[in-house]
């Protein structure tokens, strides 16, 4: 790309305004313009350099710093977030072999950019120069810096500075250009060179006549240049000249730039004229200046992506792109008066009418323009439909009565035959191979031939609307179009009509087709596209991939494709995929649409109109819209072949962005992580908001996201583990990148899912289970050495009651038996058998209670102290009763009902049993005093007595003995023990005896907060 640096251009920087905001999308000349600027994301309006690197990025210099574009976004490098860019002000930039991009900046220096990271590189000469307008290598790799006085300084490590051609003079006319093989040329002050052998080659012309002031100069692919002198645009190859490509297109003035396009397009730039495109086949240059899209006429450079975009640095004013399109508009001289293109029809030599809704009618043809108004005989400005006969008549009908209107020597007038209340015309069409004029307007369809009309079709009701559609179909039938009332047909001198209810789409129609195979084909204003064919209707919407179901016009390019406009865009569809998909072979359509990204100045297109579009001779398709008319070249339809690069920007952890190397997150991301975005982008700039996205992440998604434009994924909570995302991209025209772009990341584990405590776990686990099985063995053997026990226990109470039953009773009953033999034989004496029959009386009430004690002991509702104390108090009344000594009970009014084992129950019996025994037989008490007592662990029983006493320290086993009178004191002591508790005795020679039986209350729930408890005293019984 060739750089020029007139005088006056610095002056301009500071003396030019900037420009008015023209950012957007235009069409001229064949190319589609789009303007970027500060509202788009520029840090500033004057963009002074440009490059593509490797990966796809666009690159752009301006006085506010490096600017790095995907398409979308731009990403802005200063002083002030990058440090080792020391100057903002940047004017030109490369990329070399190795990948590292180096920026020229306005104060000198410059920098390179390796891996990412910013950089000054410091001239080997040492030697401070001027302003870097120029930086690339030459064909043996060697970097290069051209300053603005025009030295050329080495960027080797042993690098040397090449003097300027123009020596002390100023600099007026500066040039920079390389080609791809890297021969580089340059102009300096008029002095055309090129860099050979580590030096700089002035050319040397054959026309020593001539001035051969070089205004211009741009490298050629074959290795050649494009020279710029004399008023021509000629290429210098080998010492000569060899092509000729004219004179100068522009008026005059500075250039600034010129470079050789991929396709052999010569561009030049200048500060006053604009744009020059100059073709290699002869065509008439393009221009572009500030009337047809430019924001400004200054260009400062020119600089062509990998898919063919320009790109164009204006002066002040913004970055502009530029590619050929099929599509154009067609603007009016006056722009149609601010009004909307509501009908074209084709007129003949190629020309157009075009009627509008306020501007009335024009003709364009050869690049004249015609008008038709009130004073050429149309009584009304809105012209919805139009047509031109093969003979050359030209109809036009408006919205008012009495049309259609005839144009005859200049001037529109209605023929006799055509009423003059008819209402407006909203369709007309001359069938092919017929002298007739088909009409159709809100009453229905009408027929012009013969100087006569003659209706065909009526509207099928009030609320039908116009019949705004009409199609002869192959077999010579004529279909017919209501904007609510469905659809007619009329064909052999039948008339059919059909609606929702006969299967079709909508009975709102705006636009038919006839097809040659049968078919026919509806736009609705609701429901997207129907066919009919064979009989049978079947849809085409938005599901299945039409771009609106607003279907405006249908034409036919005669290459295999069909043209939808709608209110969302144009749309090209290959008609073999509607075909099948109507027959239900295939789920969706995979037509391209275009709309004002595509540089088309309105997305909306007008529809229900019989003439919203035509087809001209030369294969245009003609549309009409809210903003002009709108052609496209279905021959110029280009597909852009080349898939866009896929780069990951960045992936941002809970906001904050994760460091990146090489493709993969060296440090794990965080367990407790909420949040992931990815951010990515598809660098393709031919239409950058049509490029589509699919993104999987590997582990989580089963098959790819289809994103659509969106250039962001979002995951939340991953689980830890190693993951890898992938992205893939498509162009405007969907051809896919075949590898896309990955980063590996992992998120780290918890602490509890580390194999350390994984690990830990199961071992842990492994104890717990041994510990489990050993609790449980020993637990099982537990129980079985407890049931053995209670098994013991049973037996031992089954022993005792069976000793009990043998020592008590068995006994009493001896006795009773022994009694009883005597007795037989002292009959006779009755004395005698009165006392025998006495002790027998009371040996079977002894046997009696024996009984019951035995009872009550294996009783288990008994098992609790409540009911141990209440029986120990009826048989102490009754035991002490029946031995004429008084008892006196001192008992709580209540006591809890603690369960007792029958152990328990049974050795305390016992004990009190033997003390009131002791009572009775060897105190020679007259009174025994009973008292409960409950304690915070314990109870106590006490058993008093009134009798002779004995001296408890002194006594020796023997008194023992003999007080106890058999068990004795001790057997008493063993008892308590037994359960626990404790016996403890009290008493003095003739002072009584107290015995307290105190057992243990451990096992109980309920503990007394009180140790006394309410009691009663029962007054003393004597015996009696």
């Amino acid at each position: 790309m060739p750089r020029f640096l007139p005088l006056a251009c610095s002056l301009l920087v500071s003396l030019l305004p900037a420009a008015d905001g023209l950012a957007g999308t235009v069409l001229a000349e064949g190319y589609s313009v789009r303007v970027w600027q500060t509202e788009d994301g520029l840090p500033q309006n004057m963009v002074t350099a440009a490059v593509q690197t490797r990966d796809g990025y666009l690159w752009f210099g301006t006085y506010s710093g490096l600017v790095r574009f995907d398409g979308e976004r731009f990403l802005i490098f200063d002083s002030g977030n990058t440090p080792g860019l020391r100057d903002r002000r940047v004017t030109s930039l490369f990329e070399d072999a190795q990948g590292t991009l180096w920026i020229g900046h306005d104060a000198g220096i410059v920098t390179r950019c390796r891996e990412g990271r910013f950089e000054p590189f410091s001239l080997s000469s040492g030697i401070p120069g001027d302003q870097v307008i120029g930086l690339g290598s030459d064909e043996t790799g060697q970097l290069w810096a051209m300053r603005k006085n025009g030295s050329i300084d080495s960027l080797a490590a042993r690098g040397v500075r090449l003097e300027s051609l123009i020596g002390p003079d100023l600099p007026r006319v500066m040039a920079w250009t390389r080609s791809e093989r890297g021969r580089i040329w340059v102009a300096e002050n008029g002095r055309g060179a090129y860099l050979a052998d580590g030096g700089v080659k002035v050319i040397t012309f054959d026309e020593p006549s001539r001035d051969h002031y070089v205004f211009g100069i741009a490298a050629a692919a074959d290795g050649g240049a494009w020279i710029l002198c004399d008023d021509r645009i000629r290429k210098w190859e080998d010492g000569r000249w060899t092509e000729d490509r004219g004179s100068f297109p522009w008026p005059g003035g500075p250039l600034t730039c010129s470079s050789e396009l991929r396709d052999g397009t010569l561009a030049v730039g200048t500060v006053y004229s604009g744009l020059y495109l100059v073709y290699r086949d002869g065509r008439r240059p393009a221009h572009f200046d500030h009337g047809n899209g430019l924001p400004q006429n200054w260009v400062r450079f020119l600089s062509e992506d990998r898919e063919g975009n320009l790109w164009v640095g204006t002066g002040s004013a913004g970055l502009v792109s530029i590619h050929a399109t099929a599509f154009s508009a067609l603007n009016a001289p006056d722009q149609w008066r601010n009004c909307s293109v509501l009908s074209v029809a084709p007129g003949r030599g190629g020309g157009l009418w075009i009627g509008t809704d306020g501007a009335s009618l024009y003709h364009y043809s050869g690049g004249k323009w015609e008008h038709y108004g009130e004073a050429e005989g149309l009584p009304n400005n809105y012209i919805p439909a139009v047509t031109e006969s093969r003979e050359g008549e030209v109809w036009a009908g408006h919205f008012w009565w009495g049309s259609p209107f005839r144009l005859e020597n200049g001037r529109f007038v209605r023929p006799g035959y055509v009423d003059e209340q008819s209402s407006p015309v909203f369709a007309l069409l001359e069938p092919p191979g017929s002298d007739e004029l088909l009409v159709g307007n809100r009453d229905g369809l009408l027929k012009l031939s013969g100087g006569r009309a003659t209706w065909l079709v009526k509207s099928p009701s009030g609320a039908a609307g116009a019949a705004c559609a009409i199609a002869r179909d192959a077999n010579g039938g004529i279909w017919c179009g209501f904007e609510e009332g469905g659809l007619a047909r009329l064909a052999d001198g039948r008339l059919s009509f059909f609606s929702r209810k006969d299967g079709l789409a909508s009975d709102a129609v705006r636009c038919l087709l006839s097809d040659p195979d049968g078919s026919l084909w509806i736009g609705t204003a609701d429901a997207g596209l129907c066919r009919f064919k064979d009989g049978r209707f079947s849809a085409v919407g938005v599901d299945q991939g039409l771009a609106d179901k607003i279907v405006c016009c249908i034409l036919d390019d005669g290459v295999g494709n069909l043209w939808l406009s709608t209110h969302h865009g144009l749309q090209r569809v290959p008609k073999r995929e509607l075909t099948r998909c109507a027959d239900g072979l295939i789920p969706a359509i995979s037509g391209q649409t275009y709309d004002h990204h595509d540089g088309l100045p309105s997305s909306e297109f007008i529809g229900g109109l019989q003439s919203a579009g035509c087809k001209t001779g030369d294969g245009r398709l003609w549309f009409a819209s809210s903003k002009g008319l709108i052609g496209v070249d279905p021959n110029r339809i280009e597909a852009n072949p080349v898939p866009p690069p896929v780069v990951i920007e960045s992936l941002l952890v809970d906001g904050e962005t994760a460091p990146v190397l090489n493709g993969t997150v060296p440090e794990q991301l965080s367990p407790d992580q909420q949040r992931l975005e990815f951010r990515f982008s598809g660098l393709s700039f031919v239409a950058p908001n049509k490029v589509r996205f699919k993104y999987r992440l590997d582990r989580i998604d089963k098959a790819w996201i289809d994103a659509g434009a969106r250039r962001t994924a979002y995951y939340s909570h991953l689980p830890s583990g190693s993951y890898r995302f992938r992205v893939i991209a498509c162009n405007n025209d969907g051809v896919w990148s075949p590898d896309g772009a990955s980063l590996a990341f992992a998120v780290a584990p918890f602490f509890w899912e580390t194999w350390w405590f994984v690990s830990s776990c199961i071992l842990g686990a492994g104890a717990a289970v041994a510990l489990l099985a050993r609790h449980l063995t020993r637990r099982r053997m537990q129980r079985q050495i407890e049931r053995m026990e209670r098994q013991h226990e049973i037996e031992r109470e089954r022993a005792r009651i069976a000793q009990d039953i043998h020592d008590d009773v068995g006994a009493s009953l001896s006795r009773i038996a022994m009694l009883s033999q005597p007795a037989r034989g002292a009959l006779a004496e009755p004395e005698r058998t009165g006392a025998m029959l006495s002790r027998i009386y009371t040996t079977a009430r002894e046997v009696t209670r024996s009984l019951d004690e035995i009872v009550w002991a294996v009783d288990p509702r008994h098992d609790t102290l409540d009911s141990l104390v209440d029986y120990m108090g009826k048989f102490a009344q009754s035991f002490l009763a029946a031995a004429q000594v008084r008892c006196r009970l001192d008992l709580p009014v209540e006591v809890p009902a603690w369960p007792l084992m029958a152990e328990t129950r049974h050795n305390l019996f016992l004990a009190f049993k033997e003390a009131l025994n002791n009572a009775i037989k060897h105190a020679a008490a007259s009174e025994v005093r009973i008292s409960f007592r409950l304690h915070p662990d314990s109870f106590a029983l006490i058993v008093q007595d009134n009798g002779r006493g004995f001296d408890v320290a002194r006594a020796v086993p023997a008194e023992a003995d003999r007080i106890s009178s058999g068990s004795g004191l001790a057997n008493m002591r063993d008892r308590l023990v037994r359960i626990g508790g404790r016996c403890e005795i009290s008493s003095e020679q003739g002072r009584g005896t107290s015995v307290a039986l105190i057992a243990p209350a451990a096992d109980q729930a309920l503990r007394p907060s009180d140790p006394s408890l309410p009691s009663h005293q029962s007054p003393s019984q004597p015996a009696s």
